[in-house]
């Protein structure tokens, strides 16, 4: 078995996984205190009594050489270059791989779940954030400095909000949990989250979430001109809503058809980027 971590913005997740199957878990809430070392404490945690071999660490934020920044720190408040892999392996004593979440989660609906036998695919996760992963011909793109698949932070409305990387206008600061819940407390003057804004049927709220499907589905689209991929797969907990990948559908349609690009709900759910994880760890062992 492969001891795995999925840290997120909201929580974390450990598991212990074999193939593609996960056999245990566990899970806390992300500290969010900006404290680096309280995230090195909950994960060491969480992990207790499963350091028999080197462990894989899915995480949102940009890894580069083993540290961990925050594209947006308002989803992970972490300081910049915080040493990730070398912390985990000091308090550990074993060895310790990371890669972006949603790179790991690419990898593992490429491996094992809705984009097997696909030689090229976009992952991408819409939940506290938005996040990518790419496969291309059959191979994870990670990019020398990590940043392959930060789909969230392409300009979707030039004059659209802040976005926390600091560029104006991101998918992420329209079309993620996080955003969808600032706009929808702005618009109706009460503290409201993702879900609550799924529950209501009112024009409004129909609004916004129509217009975070139709920056994704544009992003898509692009994405079909510039790399002409195969396949997109939708996860996250915003992406796998109820309803909302068939909205994002609906705004493909009306693309001229060389742009369009086929759609599949992530197969591995939530699991997605621990057993891609998993598998990019895996190979990393003498067989």
């Amino acid at each position: 078995m492969i001891t795995v971590v999925d840290l997120g913005g909201t929580k974390i997740a450990a598991a212990r996984v074999r193939g593609a199957k996960v056999l245990e878990r566990r899970q806390t809430p992300t500290p969010r205190d900006g404290r680096f070392e309280s995230l090195v404490e909950a994960v060491a945690a969480l992990v207790a009594g499963w350091t028999d071999g080197p462990i894989g660490v899915a995480t949102t934020g940009l890894v580069r050489d083993g540290k961990l920044s925050a594209t947006n720190p308002g989803t992970l408040p972490v300081p910049p270059e915080s040493p990730l892999v070398a912390a985990l392996q000091h308090r550990l004593g074993v060895p310790v791989r990371a890669v972006n979440d949603a790179q790991a989660a690419a990898w593992g609906e490429f491996r094992h779940g809705a984009a097997r036998g696909v030689g090229s695919l976009v992952f991408l996760t819409v939940s506290t954030g938005v996040g990518g992963g790419l496969v291309l011909d059959g191979e994870l793109r990670v990019g020398p400095g990590g940043l392959a698949g930060h789909l969230g932070h392409v300009v979707a409305l030039p004059d659209g909000p802040l976005c926390g990387c600091g560029r104006r206008g991101c998918v992420e600061a329209v079309a993620s949990g996080r955003a969808l819940a600032a706009a929808a407390t702005e618009a109706f003057g009460e503290e409201m989250d993702a879900p609550a804004l799924f529950r209501r049927r009112d024009p409004a709220a129909v609004a916004l979430i129509d217009r975070a499907a139709a920056v994704l589905a544009r992003l898509l689209s692009d994405l079909k001109a510039v790399l002409d991929l195969d396949l997109a797969v939708i996860g996250g907990g915003v992406g796998l809503a109820d309803g909302f990948l068939g909205r994002v559908e609906r705004v493909l349609a009306a693309e001229p058809r060389q742009f369009r690009l086929p759609l599949h709900p992530a197969a591995l759910g939530h699991d997605a980027g621990l057993i891609g994880m998993a598998d990019l760890l895996g190979a990393d062992q003498p067989r």
